[in-house]
């Protein structure tokens, strides 16, 4: 495979886990936030590139950012991961998305996120070219009415993933049933499962895409052609799971896109991708 793209929000993230719970009026202190990525690029597409990029395959963000601080940061963080970023369209009256990631001591996690140009992303010359020119299209939680007009750029020849989100916004229903009728490749978690399920009713044709299913810690499953196996994941101490779903979205990619055909190979790509990211951030890691 010659090219992949990867379309969605970018994000610029500031994750802190708390030594207690966020209440009104009163203080409560952070007990640990990364030391040397704060704050963190991220956003789906970035996580999903990830592993396809370093493993050398000619992988690129579509997505947007502002003029400002923070889209410098997203582009140079995207370039120093060998991740493309011709793909990035710059907003010069919109700023980056910023998403405050709030881990509380029982585990739950809280998202504040500003959009920054929310409705305003349009699709650059450029960023076409490279949908139309992608060998595989990998859609992740984004604007949805470009996500239509990329599948309409796109020839049948093009294999589409789908990385599927609770997010009614970024996936009405008739995306849902397009992407269910073209989707070759499909990502999501347990709780998701029954919206995948409904866009696949609509499909026709007998080829059966492949599912990759994930539930927290336990096994992950996938199922293609009426074949269905489960791998088990890793058991890791850490506090801030964000873009764990989507690595392994990237490292399943990156095993399809070099080739491989196993399915349990393909699915065990993705898990190692999504510990390695895990580790980094392990307890053991430092301090703020």
């Amino acid at each position: 495979m010659r090219q992949v793209a990867v379309i969605g929000y970018a994000s610029i993230d500031y994750p802190a886990v708390l030594d207690g719970f966020f209440e009104p009026d009163r203080t409560t202190m952070i007990r640990r936030r990364p030391a040397g990525a704060f704050p963190r690029p991220g956003g789906c597409p970035l996580y999903v590139a990830g592993p396809m990029a370093a493993a050398g395959i000619d992988v690129s963000v579509v997505t947007w950012v502002g003029s400002d601080d923070h889209g410098r940061l997203f582009t140079s963080q995207a370039r120093r991961r060998g991740i493309g970023a011709d793909g990035i369209g710059v907003d010069e009256q919109g700023d980056t998305p910023v998403c405050f990631v709030i881990h509380q001591a029982d585990g739950s996690c809280g998202y504040l996120f500003d959009p920054g140009m929310l409705g305003r992303e349009s699709l650059t010359d450029r960023q076409k070219k490279l949908i139309a020119a992608a060998d595989l299209l990998c859609f992740t939680v984004g604007p949805p009415q470009l996500a239509q007009q990329a599948l309409e750029l796109i020839g049948d020849e093009c294999e589409v993933a789908w990385v599927s989100k609770n997010d009614p916004l970024s996936y009405p229903e008739d995306l849902r049933m397009a992407l269910g009728s073209r989707a070759g490749l499909i990502f999501c978690n347990r709780h998701e499962r029954e919206w995948v399920n409904e866009a696949l009713a609509r499909r026709s044709g007998n080829r059966s895409p492949m599912i990759v299913e994930t539930d927290g810690a336990n096994p992950v499953t996938a199922e293609r052609n009426g074949v269905c196996i489960e791998v088990a994941v890793q058991a890791l101490s850490f506090d801030d799971a964000t873009g764990a779903g989507d690595t392994l979205s990237g490292g399943c990619l990156a095993a399809v896109a070099a080739g491989q055909s196993d399915l349990r190979k393909i699915v065990e790509r993705g898990v190692d991708a999504a510990a390695a990211l895990l580790r980094g951030r392990s307890d053991s890691a430092p301090e703020s």
